[in-house]
């Protein structure tokens, strides 16, 4: 991958983050009572089905979908958690003890590890079959 595709994919993580953050104010989902936490995640997991194919599809062309998906969930993981810390542990001076509090967000560092690559290796048995015809 090139230069630019890796600045492009930081960016894309920050207004990712931006988006996130913003959504969640005024305390980045704390004001949300449990319930509903508990529905945004599988919805968004959800909504990440389509966005990561499509993503996997248009960013890439090189059919290489699962070494993409692991540089997507890299851009998608650690630096949000970067930002998160930033702004959590830093600023607001939760410490790297946030996680907790914010297991939401922690939830996310882990599972676009899993989803992503799944995504992509489905895509890749998807394109096999396809050939075989």
């Amino acid at each position: 991958m090139d230069v630019a595709r890796h600045l492009q994919l930081l960016i894309y993580s920050f207004i990712t983050w931006l988006l996130f953050y913003l959504i969640g104010l005024p305390e980045y989902y704390q004001q949300w009572p449990l319930w509903a936490k508990l529905v945004i995640l599988p919805v968004v997991t959800t909504l990440y089905f389509p966005v990561t194919r499509y993503t996997l599809k248009k960013y890439w062309r090189n059919g290489r979908h699962i070494i993409n998906s692991c540089w997507l969930a890299f851009y998608l993981t650690l630096p949000l958690f970067i930002y998160d810390y930033l702004l959590l542990a830093v600023y607001k001076g939760l410490g790297i003890g946030f996680v907790v509090p914010y297991w939401y967000l922690t939830f996310f560092y882990f599972s676009f590890w899993v989803q992503f690559p799944y995504i992509a290796w489905k895509m890749q048995q998807h394109e096999v079959s396809t050939e075989k015809g």
